[in-house]
């Protein structure tokens, strides 16, 4: 046995080249498996090379990815940006807008007070050459008025409150409406008439003045249970006071109202009824009706005054007809008041003579 012989042995050469034959058999069994594990190995290290290859790859998509998404996110946070910015621009728009309509608005808001003995104008700035035109004139008609209807001046000094506006968009007229406050909007007159002054501040006039004849009108009648058979008197009564501003003729009035006056002429004041009833052969007779009643109180208004409308006004709370109530209040018959209604109209609106057919 070699001094590098792990084993030692001392004895029979024989039985020591037989220990060394055992020797060489166990170390070839022991030194065959070397071979699978150098296979193992190899395998391992396919399966870590392949993992790494994974590794990699996953990490190459991740970036991809991330890209994407850092692209995407950066367009969105641009687009979000842009809406940020557009609703920042959209509010400043609204802002400056709304500063506008409210300066506009202030602009167009009433600030200055006219006052009169029995009117409080309240108009804006570009108003008040127009109103300080018409505003006594409309004073004294209405307290002409008032007088003639017998209408007691009110013991608080209340006032009719007007208001000029442009168009209903500068005040709730509604609102106006149920404080009793007379609402005017110039627009519905300076836009059809290109802004004549002389005219618009007419017509404003022709306005107001109407709407406050049906205001007095109104305070006369609240203390008097009127008759329903005169419902269409207080009409016409109404009507002939808002024109009283103008001298009624054939040259001022509508051309239907000259020839309700030409009809008149014809018939008898008992002739056209207040009313009807359903089985009378000339029922409904609106037009003989209309044409009699409204020259007749024309007749009373211009021969009698207006001073006469409140004796005039009780009498058709206790009478049904003309034929009772003439004598009461003119204590003139129904047949020369007839005469001398038909004379008037006949001065007035004479009718031309039909020349006979040939």
């Amino acid at each position: 046995m070699t001094a590098s012989t792990f084993y030692h042995f001392e004895g029979d050469p024989e039985d020591e080249a037989a220990w060394q034959a055992f020797v060489a058999a166990h170390s070839v069994a022991t030194a065959k498996p070397a071979a699978p594990m150098s296979s193992s190995s190899a395998a391992l290290k396919t399966l870590y090379e392949l993992f790494l290859l994974f590794v990699v790859i996953v990490a190459l998509a991740g970036t991809v990815l991330w890209q994407q998404d850092t692209a995407q996110i950066a367009a969105l946070e641009a687009e979000v940006q842009t809406l940020e910015d557009e609703l920042v621009n959209t509010a400043l728009l609204q802002k400056t807008d709304t500063a506008s309509t409210a300066a506009g608005v202030s602009q167009s808001l009433v600030h200055h007070v006219i006052q009169t003995d029995y009117l409080r104008f309240v108009v804006a700035t570009e108003h008040m050459a127009l109103m300080g035109d018409i505003a006594s004139t409309l004073d004294t008609a209405y307290g002409d008025l008032r007088a003639d209807l017998g209408l007691q001046v009110d013991p608080l000094g209340e006032k009719v409150n007007i208001l000029l506006v442009h168009d209903n968009a500068d005040a709730d007229v509604n609102l106006y409406e149920e404080l009793a406050v007379l609402v005017v909007e110039t627009a519905d007159y300076v836009e059809p008439t290109a802004g004549d002054p002389q005219f618009v501040a007419q017509e404003i006039y022709r306005d107001l003045y109407g709407r406050l004849v049906r205001r007095l009108l109104d305070s006369a009648l609240l203390t008097r249970p009127i008759r329903p058979s005169w419902g269409i008197v207080i009409t016409h009564l109404d009507s002939n006071l808002r024109q009283s501003a103008l001298p009624s003729s054939a040259a001022t009035l509508p051309t239907y109202k000259v020839q309700q006056r030409a009809l008149a002429q014809l018939v008898s004041l008992g002739t056209a009824l207040l009313q009807r009833e359903p089985n009378d052969w000339m029922y409904p007779d609106a037009t003989l009706t209309h044409a009699v009643t409204d020259s007749v109180v024309e007749y009373i208004l211009v021969t009698y005054g207006r001073d006469s409308i409140p004796q005039l006004l009780d009498a058709m709370s206790q009478y049904e007809d003309w034929d009772a109530l003439i004598p009461a209040v003119f204590e003139i018959s129904v047949d020369q008041f007839t005469t001398e209604w038909h004379a008037y109209l006949q001065e007035h609106y004479p009718v031309e003579p039909v020349p006979p057919e040939s």
